[in-house]
């Protein structure tokens, strides 16, 4: 400053009037005016996405009610047992499996849900789930954003990421309580990849212990934090410019991920639980989500284009793409190919890590003029349909949300247990759970349900043969259930034409939803 401006700026301070008090409320307007502005400019330069969650939050709630299944309805009664008796330990919900151990590993989640049903019944439970994965969804593009992937990319990976994540996402069951979780992890542990942080990597343990709590598809959040850990140690003092702390982290990852597998109340026990779901073969075939994806060609050929243009991606990238989402990808992408259930983790990998190597491939993008009344108007009115669709969701009757279960049926095998206490009643898996949360009175008498990991070797291979002839070598399964209650889909039909057509079967009542018929006992 000059010395010829000092006595100016003294008798603007001194002489001249208070210029304080405006000059306040000048600044208070002004950041009310840069505020009513910043929300609108967020929604317009997320238009499209803010659109494309919007569509799945619709599209979620307009299926709910054949999303809510058998999943779903062991959540409920397994939720239900939890708040009245503690963690359970063994089973006595069906015939099958009475009283062998029960490693309930999800019970965290099947308590929430079962609160959530207590709390506003199933018009709650329902709307939270889809809440709960749409914004799985959100998470997944601005994680995509942050780790640097650009708008373009984002939005060309959204159509087949979207058609993936929503092939069983929107099942309403406790898998969907890991979306997040899975979401979140990724983008740490990619996050830490490019920008180690001192302290966030830490955050990682306490999101995977309480994903051991909730879903067994905590392994995958286990296996993506070993292989951080492994590019860690891989890559040694050249990750950190704080010498010597990627060895330490990398191992601390590696040995400790894993443990969060027993931070559970069942302890080392848990063991036992993950070895019968993750190696159990019989699963594949009596459950279509654990079929390899090759048995569903209108999944396949999407999935193998998909994988093939990314692998074609990284060979362009090289050295560019960090080594931990290459192998991410891949081994989420060999999950997808030997088991359809995995092909929602695949997909929401792909809309996180995806865009940013096609970002590194492009130009720099030319800015192009925004159509910003247009996109205003596209994210205002997809936020508003969303909101409206859950809201008629919330006021709908508990009938709606049931609407594709025989309720009728209920009181047709009450009937029949109360005439006869020892009736055993031989159900598709679609209808066991359910049946059990309609009338606790039939636990006991169901002859199994979705925990199958609760049956024997010897058990899921006797279900997966039911059409078979009893004789040498095949057991006759049906032989001590008097009732059975089949589900009429067209994929059943010639299975249910089998069962129908044994000695002694009288059908009771046949409707688009059920079969119920009597058979004698064996």
């Amino acid at each position: 400053m000059s010395v010829d401006s000092q006595p100016t700026l003294a008798a603007t301070v001194t002489d001249g009037p208070d210029t304080r008090p405006a000059a306040r409320t000048a600044d208070v307007n002004g950041r009310r005016e840069a505020s009513g502005r910043r929300l609108p400019d967020w929604l317009e330069a997320r238009a499209l996405f803010i659109t494309t969650v919007a569509a799945v939050i619709v599209l979620s709630v307009a299926g709910i009610p054949s999303h809510l299944a058998q999943d779903g309805y062991l959540a409920l009664v397994a939720g239900r047992i939890i708040a009245a008796h503690g963690i359970p330990h063994h089973d006595y919900l069906t015939v099958m499996a009475y009283g062998v151990r029960w490693t309930d590993q999800q019970w965290l989640a099947q308590l929430t849900m079962f609160g959530l049903q207590q709390l506003g019944g199933l018009q709650l439970l329902a709307v939270t789930y889809v809440a709960i994965t749409g914004l799985a969804f959100a998470l997944a593009i601005a994680a995509a954003r942050q780790l640097g992937g650009r708008d373009v990319p984002i939005l060309a990976m959204l159509p087949l990421g979207t058609f993936f994540y929503m092939v069983t996402a929107v099942t309403i069951r406790t898998q969907g309580f890991a979306y997040p979780l899975f979401v979140a992890t990724l983008w740490l542990l990619a996050a830490e990849t490019r920008c180690p942080s001192r302290r966030r990597w830490l955050l990682a343990f306490p999101m995977l212990v309480v994903w051991a709590n909730l879903h067994g598809s905590v392994t995958l959040g286990v296996g993506i934090a070993v292989i951080y850990g492994v590019t860690l140690v891989a890559s040694g003092y050249r990750s950190f410019g704080v010498r010597g702390l990627a060895a330490p982290r990398g191992l601390a990852f590696v040995f400790g991920a894993p443990l969060s597998l027993l931070a559970t109340p069942y302890g080392l026990s848990i063991i036992h639980y993950y070895r019968l779901t993750l190696f159990n073969p019989g699963f594949a075939k009596l459950v279509t989500e654990w079929q390899p994806v090759t048995s569903y060609m209108l999944l396949a050929i999407p999935l193998l284009i998909l994988i093939l243009g990314i692998v074609w991606m990284l060979g362009r990238s090289g050295r560019r793409t960090p080594a931990f989402d290459q192998l991410v990808l891949g081994m989420l992408a060999l999950g997808a190919i030997f088991a359809v259930r995995n092909i929602t983790w695949f997909g929401l990998a792909v809309m996180v890590l995806a865009p940013v190597t096609i970002s590194g491939l492009l130009n720099p993008a030319v800015p192009r003029p925004r159509r910003r009344r247009a996109n205003l108007t596209l994210a205002s009115g997809s936020i508003v349909l969303a909101a409206l669709a859950m809201v008629t969701a919330l006021s709908r009757p508990t009938a709606w949300f049931q609407s594709t279960y025989p309720r009728r049926a209920v009181a047709t095998l009450q009937r029949l247990v109360t005439a006869r206490p020892d009736t055993k009643i031989f159900a598709d898996v679609r209808f066991a759970d359910w049946l059990i949360w309609e009338d606790p009175a039939l636990a006991g008498h169901v002859a199994y349900d979705t925990s199958l990991e609760n049956l024997t070797d010897a058990q899921l291979q006797a279900l997966s043969s039911l059409t078979a002839e009893p004789g040498p070598g095949v057991p006759n399964t049906l032989g001590p259930y008097s009732v059975l209650m089949l589900n009429p889909t067209p994929g059943n039909r010639h299975s249910n034409r089998i069962l129908l057509a044994r000695p002694g079967v009288r059908v009771l009542t046949r409707s688009k939803q059920v079969l119920i018929a009597t058979k004698p006992v064996i």
